[in-house]
């Protein structure tokens, strides 16, 4: 009996988080039509199973003129940044394409790639209306990276 009380007090607690990160569904519309939005990472996915949790702080910045991004990497490298003493994903375009396509069944997919020199070749950006997404990285040195998380207000 104590397992069932406390497997439903858990799923209550997840419930109620879960609605907690939920954004109003007219200031997300406006953001992405806007083309500015932060991505907030809470989860990263390497390639090879590998899933950790993160601590907030770990952003993808877009705006029309600039995307930044703050990402940890978890995973393989297959040469050496330059400069690079984390082995995080840490980049700032200002070349680079934006393409927004809305979803069936609400939501978007936005794909960003860069058209300017860079470690870091292209983003796949999903966001849900209710504000959660999911990040794929693709680079040219280091394996493919996913992460899971939130668009901020």
């Amino acid at each position: 009996m104590k397992k069932f009380v406390s497997l439903i007090l858990l799923v209550l607690t997840l419930g109620s988080l879960s609605k907690a990160q939920q954004t109003d569904p007219e200031k997300l519309q406006a953001s992405v039509d806007s083309e500015t939005f932060v991505f907030e990472a809470r989860q990263a996915n390497a390639m090879r199973g590998r899933m950790i949790q993160l601590d907030p702080g770990y952003t993808l910045s877009v705006s029309p003129s600039k995307i930044l991004g703050d990402l940890p990497f978890f995973g393989r490298s297959y040469q050496a940044t330059p400069g690079s003493s984390d082995g995080g994903l840490k980049f700032e375009w200002v070349e680079f394409d934006f393409l927004i396509k809305p979803r069936k069944k609400g939501g978007w997919d936005i794909t960003i790639e860069s058209t300017g020199h860079s470690d870091v070749r292209s983003l796949f950006l999903t966001i849900q209306k209710n504000g959660s997404a999911s990040l794929r990285v693709i680079s040219n040195s280091k394996e493919t990276i996913s992460y899971n998380g939130f668009i901020k207000e």
